[in-house]
């Protein structure tokens, strides 16, 4: 069974995030800071991490820094979770080597394509 990470310091998204991966046949880890995604992910290994852009001891673009240094997460989808829209943000989340960009509010099919992309489902 493939492994998701997701992060997020806003419990209401986590839950929601959460709720619309419930339905594929997955483990789902959560972590509610990006000290604790950094931890899982070495932990549990997953096939995709998808990491809230803003989170208060560590940003999901830091996380993102850190898990690249490691060989293990070289070739690790790395999802950039936010509400921002600007170029500004989106290049950050490119420069720390995330792979793609998942807009708050999350839609139901963007999700669903993201997992088909990374043939997770």
């Amino acid at each position: 069974m493939n492994t998701i990470l997701i992060a997020d310091d806003d419990f209401i998204s986590l839950e929601v995030l959460k709720a619309m991966l419930a339905s594929y046949s997955l483990e789902i880890v959560c972590a509610s800071n990006g000290s604790d995604a950094l931890a899982l992910a070495k932990e549990k290994q997953p096939q995709l991490i998808i990491l809230d852009y803003e989170m208060d001891d560590l940003t999901g673009a830091e996380v993102c820094i850190e898990l690249r240094k490691d060989s293990a997460f070289s070739n690790t989808p790395i999802i950039a979770l936010t509400g921002h829209q600007s170029s500004t943000h989106l290049d950050h989340c490119r420069d720390a080597g995330m792979d793609e960009t998942l807009h708050k509010p999350v839609a139901p099919d963007a999700l669903a394509q993201l997992l088909k992309t990374y043939q997770l489902v």
